[in-house]
């Protein structure tokens, strides 16, 4: 008797299937099919992790970076590293700020969509017409900090929609031409440079009839010119008097 009920326990075991490793996967999919699993929370539960910092002037979301206007600043850069109309191809393109490089002149062939160039602490030596040419929608210019000993006549009148001008802490000799004649120019920026004289006409036309903005921020702070000397006529398109800046040569 004995013998019959191992002999069936034995013949029983040897029907069985062999034996498999199922894996963590397998028993997750089970859970999936019968509707049972962890509950996954909503989007705007995860907290976001710590990870890349977003690029200065760009918005972030998710895998989506979104990034206007061409931020290259303080990289080595060199006037020969950019090449004429590199940035030809942006046409929408309002806002360029190249500044603390190693860059001598105003890159040429800046789309005319722009409407702020800021050029500060490099190495220009002098802006020449051709540069700026093109540019009928610029409003904002600066080009502080530079080794600017000369501003080519027609350069201005290449920005005919220019409102604010920074030449200040460069290495000027005297005021810009092209100033009086300009329509629109609000804000101009000359105050550490080497000008030792200002002339009736070099901010104001001499007409009074003629059509120009008044001037809103003058500063011509820390030049050599003897500010008592300067004629009242000069500023008779400036807004108000205050917004004149003068002051002894440091």
């Amino acid at each position: 008797m004995k013998a019959t009920i191992i002999l069936l326990l034995l013949a029983q075991v040897s029907w069985a299937g062999p034996f498999q490793q199922r894996g963590l996967f397998d028993f997750m999919l089970e859970d999936e099919a019968s509707g049972i699993g962890p509950e996954v929370p909503d989007d705007h539960d995860f907290e976001p992790s710590l990870g890349p910092v977003c690029p200065f002037r760009c918005q972030c979301h998710l895998r989506v970076v979104q990034c206007s206007d061409l931020e290259l600043g303080t990289n080595p850069l060199k006037s020969s590293g950019i090449e004429n109309g590199a940035f030809q191809g942006m046409k929408k393109l309002s806002y360029i700020r190249i500044a603390d490089t190693n860059i001598t002149s105003i890159p040429q062939g800046l789309p005319p969509s722009l409407t702020e160039l800021h050029l500060d602490g490099n190495k220009i030596s002098r802006v020449d017409a051709a540069s700026l040419k093109g540019l009928n929608n610029l409003a904002k210019l600066g080009l502080s900090f530079n080794s600017i000993s000369a501003v080519d006549n027609g350069s201005l009148a290449n920005t005919p929609h220019l409102r604010e001008l920074h030449l200040d802490n460069n290495k000027l000799t005297r005021v810009p031409g092209g100033l009086a004649e300009h329509k629109y120019i609000q804000v101009v920026y000359l105050h550490n440079n080497n000008i030792s004289v200002v002339g009736s006409s070099d901010f104001c036309p001499p007409g009074h009839n003629t059509k120009k903005a008044s001037y809103s921020g003058v500063s011509l702070f820390s030049n050599p010119v003897q500010y008592w000397e300067i004629q009242p006529s000069t500023f008779r398109c400036v807004y108000v008097r205050s917004a004149i800046q003068l002051g002894n040569y440091k």
